[in-house]
This record gives structure tokens, sequence and C-alpha cells, in this order.
């Protein structure tokens, strides 16, 4: 699969995505996703993981919400910041599932849990986000971040 189908989609119209799993204990969602684990943790989230700049409000006292991760949509990420992230990654999925979210679900947080599933071995970066564009159609990650990540895992 080429990386360069990704550097301009746009997700379709009319889909609002929920939480998608990606892998045991692993999953993608919004904003919304995170506040609604307040009232109901079907999935069983132990760890939500922030990727946007407004933290998560409305929380659950039985789940750790690590919002030291502010990446912006559209601009390119430091490779140490990255690391971060997908370290906060691999040391929660261990404790329990993990929701890492964004905005809506459907660029940063895709984009950063390919770049997990490089890292760990699972597939390479742009197989991985083919893999999470078919559990989640409504995927639409920014070019800007693709190649920066893409960059920085070779």
């Amino acid at each position: 699969m080429k990386l360069r189908r990704y550097l301009y989609s746009v997700p379709p119209v009319g889909v609002s995505p929920t939480i998608t799993r990606v892998l045991d204990g692993l999953y993608i969602g919004g904003r919304c996703d995170a506040e609604a684990l307040s009232s109901a943790n079907p999935h069983q989230i132990a760890t939500v993981i922030t990727l946007c700049e407004v933290p998560v409000s409305r929380r659950s006292l039985t789940i750790r919400y690590l919002h030291t991760f502010p990446v912006r949509d559209a601009r390119p990420i430091r490779i140490s910041w990255l690391i971060a992230i997908l370290i906060a990654i691999g040391e929660s999925v261990p404790r329990g599932a993990v929701l890492v979210h964004c905005g809506i679900g459907v660029s940063r947080a895709p984009t950063v849990v390919a770049a997990y599933l490089d890292r760990i071995g699972f597939l390479g970066f742009s197989e991985a986000l083919h893999y999470l564009e078919n559990l989640r159609p409504a995927i639409a990650p920014s070019r800007v971040l693709v190649r920066t990540i893409a960059r920085e895992l070779r």
C-alpha cells in the first residue's frame, strides 16, 4: 500500500466514527468517546491518552488519564514527542485497555496508533494506516503528520 493515498484523504460525509478496537487492549476514538467513559466503559478502558489540546472534562475515577501529549493536527511532530507518546502507549497497554483519542478520532489518533503498530512490529506504517482505514473507514490522517512520522520511522 502506498503512503501517497493518505496524503490527501478527507473523511466521508456523514460518517460519525465511534470507539474502534485496533488490537486486544488498544482502541482509537474521539474526545466524545473519552467523555462517554465517565458513564459507561464497555471496553474496560484503563487508560485514556489524549492527543488533542483540550483535556477530557468528564472523567471516571477508575480510569487513568494522560493529557500530556497534545499534538497539533496538520503540524509536524517532533520525534522526541512521538517517542514519548509511543512509550506511554506501550507502558499503558499491559495495565489494561488503552483509548488513544484526538478531537474526532480521524487524524491524530489513527496516525499515532499506526506509528505504534509499526514500532511493535505488527505492521509497517503505511500498512498500519491501511489496516486502520479498514477498521475505521472515516480516518483522514493529516498529510503533514503522515509525512513527518513516515520520515522518522525509516
